[in-house]
């Protein structure tokens, strides 16, 4: 009886912590996408408890805020127009993924905070006298971020 009745408490205490992990990252998802831009020329993403494919073809690079939340996302940024010589990605990632395709003259610079996550940058930058400077701002808290170039 004594094991039973500890199974069962164990049981729900497991359910009620992550009940309140669910509440408490769907709050900062919402938080999250409250700050976005939301003009239409916007490039900011959000992703909550899904996934997002998106292409960028022929728009025009912006600094950008991407979020992904219980979910994931491919964004391939590949074919840009850029205009200036320096952009800024701030990236917020809880129990999610994301994979970033960027031009081949793309430097990318990242500074990150991971929590049981990672971040993988497999870009090689083909001109880095006339590249254009992508800072990264990343935080990863059981999740994954991973940059590359387009194959072609």
């Amino acid at each position: 009886m004594k094991i039973k009745n500890i199974l069962i408490g164990t049981g729900v205490v497991f359910a009620t912590g992550m009940a309140l992990y669910h509440a408490c990252v769907i709050n900062k998802a919402k938080e999250f996408e409250a700050g976005l831009d939301k003009s239409p020329e916007s490039m900011d993403e959000f992703v909550l408890y899904g996934g997002k494919l998106k292409d960028y073809n022929d728009q025009t690079m912006r600094d950008l805020k991407l979020g992904a939340f219980f979910g994931g996302m491919q964004l391939d940024f590949s074919d840009v127009v850029t205009d200036k010589d320096h952009y800024r990605m701030d990236v917020n990632i809880v129990n999610g993924g994301m994979n970033i395709i960027v031009p081949d003259h793309f430097k990318l610079k990242i500074t990150d905070s991971c929590k049981f996550g990672g971040i993988a940058d497999n870009t090689v930058c083909q001109d880095p006298e006339n590249a254009v400077a992508l800072s990264v701002f990343a935080d990863i808290t059981c999740g994954g971020l991973n940059f590359e170039n387009a194959t072609e």
